[in-house]
C-alpha cells in the first residue's frame, strides 16, 4: 500500500511562495474560509474533510479462490490470445465509419445498412453461443440491445455500453499509416486499425467475457444488458437515444443498477502516483452560431467594416476573454488531485497542501486551478469551459461586399457552469460589438437590439447539453467497481501491466473533456461510470488519428475485468 507522506519534495519553480502565502491567508483569516455547499458528489463521503482520497480494498469473486484457470487462460494463454486477436482484427476490417453529415436512418436506410449489416452478421457468426442464451433486439434498426436475463427480477439490471461506429479516415493521411486502417493487422504485440482503440476493443471484449462466463457455468441472478449504439461519434441521436428509450420504457426511471460505458484515459501516472480514472461526470456542450447581415454593394466603395471584419472582431474579443478556471468539489478532477496530493512523494508539498485546502479556501482553490489550467491543454479544459471557433464563412465574390457572414463557436461547458451561463456571456460579447458598430441583435425570435440600417446579428444555438449529473462517490457501487479494478490490475494481470507493473493502482474520480453515449442514459440510474479497462489511454493509442492501435494486453485486460466484475455485481445490493 502507498503511504501518505509529508517529506520534502521537489520545488515547482516560482510557485511555492505564492501557494504558501495563500495557505497562510486561509489559516489566519477566518473570513477566507468558505462553507462547502452541499454537493451531490459528496453524498457518500465524510463531510469532516474535503480532501478525500479513498483507496478501495481488493474485491474478488469466490470463483477466484476456487478455480481461476479461466482467468489465467484469458490473460496468459497464447492460443486464447491468438483467437481473441482474430476476433478483434475481423471486427476492425468491417469499416463502420460515420460522418458528421450522415442522414438519419429514416432518411437513408441504405447508408446505415451498408455499414452495419456486415458487422451484425459478423457478430452473430463470431459469437453464436451468446446469440442463443441472450435476447437480441434492434433499436432503430442498427442499435443492439443484448440481454442476458437474470434469475432474480427484483435485482436492477446493469447496462454495459460500447459503440459500433468509428470516425472516418482522411484520404490524405493514408500513406502515413503503418498498416492500412481497415486491415486489422496484429503483429503479436499490437493490433492496428481504426476502431481498435475506440472502441471495437471494448465491444468485442464485453462479448468475449460473456461467452467465457457462460462457458464456465455462470448464470446471472442480475440481468446483464449490452447496449451498442452506432453513431456515438456524431452524438448518438440515431443509436443510444433509441436504446435509452427502450430501456426507459421497460425499466423506468432509476430502473438500472448502474451504467458503465467507455471513458477517457484509463490508467495515468502523475509522477509517482498511478491512477485508474473512473469518469463520474461529463462536461456540457453548446454550438453557438452567430450570423451577421449587412448591406451589400460593390467592393470598390466599401464601408469601414464589412460583415466579415465585424465577425472577426467578435471572434477576437471572444478569444481574448477565455472562461476562468475553477477547482471545486463539484468537479471529479478535484478528487483526482486530492489523491495526488495525499500519496505523491514527488509533488511540491506546498502545492499538495494547497490542493488539500482548496475545498475550504478560495485563494488556495484559485491558485490550484491556475496551476492545472496552465500546465497543458489536456488538463486545462478539465477545469474550465472551452471555446473553439470551428466554422466561419462569408462572401461569395471578390468584388462584392459580403452581405452575410457567420461563425460557429463550439463550447465544452465546465461542470460548475451551465448552458445558460455560457449563453449569457456570449450574448454580452455580441451586444458589445453591436453597440460599437450600431447593429441590431436577435436571439431566435427575441429582439435584443432593434435592426439598424447597418445590419443585425442573428444568434442560434445547437447541440445544447448541460453538464452531466454527478455519480456518487465512495459508496457500495463505487467500492465494488474500484476494488475489482485493483484486483484485476494488481493480481490477475500481474506481469502484463507495462509501466504500471508493481504499482498500487488508486481508482479515482475523473473526467474526460468530451462526451459519450452516456448522456442518453441520464435518469436510468444515478450511477453512471465512464471507464474502459486496460493499459493504453486513448491519446497514446492515437484514437481518431493516424495509426490507431492498442497494445493487445489491454484488450485481454478488458475481458479479464468483466469476467470478474460481472460475477461480483451479481450478488451486490441495489
Amino acid at each position: 500500500m502507498l503511504e501518505k507522506t509529508d517529506k520534502p519534495a521537489k520545488k515547482i519553480s516560482g510557485y511555492s511562495l505564492h501557494v504558501a502565502k495563500a495557505i497562510a491567508l486561509c489559516l489566519m483569516a477566518s473570513f477566507a474560509i468558505l462553507s462547502v455547499r452541499k454537493n451531490p458528489l459528496l453524498d457518500h463521503v465524510s463531510q469532516e474533510k474535503t480532501h478525500v482520497c479513498h483507496i478501495s480494498d481488493y474485491v474478488r469473486p469466490e470463483s477466484y479462490f476456487q478455480d481461476n484457470s479461466t482467468l489465467v487462460k484469458i490473460v496468459h494463454d497464447a492460443d486464447f490470445r491468438k483467437k481473441s486477436a482474430a476476433k478483434l482484427s475481423a471486427a476492425v476490417r468491417v469499416a463502420t465509419h460515420v460522418s458528421d453529415t450522415a442522414p438519419s436512418v429514416e432518411e437513408d436506410p441504405s447508408y446505415w445498412r451498408e455499414k452495419f449489416g456486415p458487422l451484425h452478421l459478423f457478430l452473430e457468426s463470431t459469437f453464436p453461443l451468446l446469440w442463443t442464451f441472450c435476447q437480441i433486439e434492434k433499436a432503430n434498426e442498427w442499435g443492439l440491445i443484448i440481454t442476458w436475463t437474470g434469475s432474480d427480477p427484483e435485482l436492477k439490471p446493469i447496462l454495459l455500453g460500447a459503440h459500433q461506429d468509428v470516425v472516418p479516415i482522411q484520404n490524405a493521411t493514408l500513406d502515413q499509416w503503418t498498416h492500412p486502417p481497415f486491415d486489422g493487422v496484429f503483429d503479436g504485440e499490437k493490433l492496428w486499425g481504426r476502431g481498435s482503440a475506440d472502441c471495437k476493443n471494448l465491444l468485442i471484449g464485453l462479448l468475449e467475457a460473456a461467452e467465457e462466463l457462460h462457458a464456465s457455468g455462470f448464470r446471472p441472478k442480475r440481468t446483464i444488458i449490452f447496449g451498442f449504439g452506432f453513431d456515438e461519434e456524431i452524438g448518438g441521436e440515431n443509436g443510444a437515444r433509441y436504446i435509452a428509450d427502450v430501456l426507459r420504457q421497460r425499466y423506468g426511471e432509476d430502473g438500472l443498477y448502474a451504467v458503465i460505458d467507455e471513458g477517457g484515459q484509463s490508467l495515468v501516472k502523475h509522477g509517482d502516483v498511478s491512477l485508474a480514472l473512473i469518469g463520474t461526470s461529463e462536461k456540457g456542450s453548446l454550438n453557438y452560431v452567430v450570423g451577421l447581415n449587412t448591406p451589400g454593394g460593390h467592393s470598390s466603395v466599401p464601408p469601414d467594416h464589412t460583415s466579415i471584419g465585424i465577425i472577426s472582431d467578435l471572434v477576437t474579443r471572444s478569444e481574448k476573454a477565455p472562461f476562468p478556471p475553477a477547482f471545486t468539489p463539484r468537479n471529479p478532477t478535484f478528487y483526482e488531485y486530492q489523491c495526488i496530493a495525499e500519496y505523491s512523494r514527488e509533488l511540491d508539498q506546498s502545492l499538495a497542501r494547497a490542493i488539500r485546502n482548496s475545498g475550504t479556501c478560495a485563494k488556495a482553490s484559485s491558485l490550484v486551478a491556475k496551476s492545472i489550467h496552465d500546465s497543458d491543454l489536456t488538463n486545462r479544459y478539465l477545469v474550465t469551459t472551452s471555446q473553439a471557433v470551428d466554422i466561419v464563412f462569408g462572401g461569395v465574390k471578390s468584388n462584392a461586399l459580403p452581405e452575410y457572414a457567420e461563425v460557429l463557436i463550439n463550447h465544452r461547458i465546465a461542470v460548475e457552469s451551465s448552458v445558460e451561463q455560457v449563453l449569457s456571456r456570449n450574448l454580452d460579447l455580441v451586444v458589445s460589438v453591436a453597440k460599437e458598430y450600431d447593429l441590431g441583435v436577435e436571439h431566435g425570435e427575441q429582439v435584443i437590439r432593434p435592426r439598424t440600417k447597418n445590419g443585425h446579428f442573428s444568434i442560434s444555438n445547437a447541440a445544447l447539453l448541460e453538464p452531466a449529473p454527478f455519480t456518487p462517490l465512495y459508496d457500495d457501487h463505487w467500492n465494488l467497481l474500484a476494488g475489482s479494478l485493483r484486483h484485476v490490475y494488481e493480481e490477475v494481470c500481474a506481469g502484463t501491466m507495462g509501466d504500471f507493473e508493481g504499482s498500487t493502482i488508486i481508482p479515482a474520480p475523473g473526467m474526460a473533456a468530451g462526451n459519450t453515449d452516456t448522456k442518453h442514459y441520464w435518469g436510468l440510474t444515478n450511477h453512471i461510470y465512464r471507464y474502459r479497462p486496460g493499459l493504453v489511454p486513448s491519446v497514446q493509442a492515437h484514437a481518431h488519428g493516424v495509426d490507431e492501435h492498442i497494445v493487445f494486453d489491454s484488450h485481454l485486460q478488458i475481458i479479464a475485468f468483466y469476467y470478474e466484475y460481472l460475477q461480483l455485481v451479481d450478488s451486490a445490493r441495489d
